[in-house]
């Protein structure tokens, strides 16, 4: 009867107790590199929504001034140590004086005699005419970071 009696066993056997450390070993290697990759990821996007919360608010801003400007008074320069077209020059309707330029990595807002700053990282500026022959039409080039 020895030889048809069923051994009660329990545990795990060699090939259970590797495949479990085979398995955590993964893990354990992918585990950080997925974690810091969602936390650059959150990161990231965080940054890109902040700076499109600005720019969005800078440009309205802008448009709103720009949009009462004597057409004959607007002049697109530059200040000293500033790239070209960094900075736009106009009396609105009221006769108020305004200009917006860059200064250093700012949007500055000069309205009167107060100035205020619309927006940091600013990486380039540029206001143009998208037609040489129409001086009512103005083109506003951001960049950020």
């Amino acid at each position: 009867m020895v030889g048809t009696q069923k051994l009660n066993r329990s545990g795990f056997t060699l090939i259970e107790a590797m495949m479990v450390v085979a398995i955590i070993g993964v893990i354990a290697v992918i585990g950080p590199r997925l974690f810091t990759g969602m936390y650059q990821f959150f990161s990231q996007s965080s940054a890109r929504t902040e700076i499109q919360r600005d720019l969005r608010v800078a440009l309205d801003q802008m448009n709103r001034t720009i949009r009462q400007a004597s057409a004959a008074t607007v002049n697109v320069s530059q200040d000293t140590g500033q790239l070209p077209y960094s900075k736009i020059s106009f009396t609105t309707v009221d006769g108020t004086a305004v200009s917006y330029k860059q200064s250093g990595r700012k949007l500055i807002q000069v309205s009167g005699t107060s100035q205020k700053t619309l927006v940091d990282n600013v990486e380039y500026l540029a206001f143009t005419y998208p037609q040489t022959d129409i001086n009512t039409v103005v083109s506003i080039s951001f960049t950020l970071q």
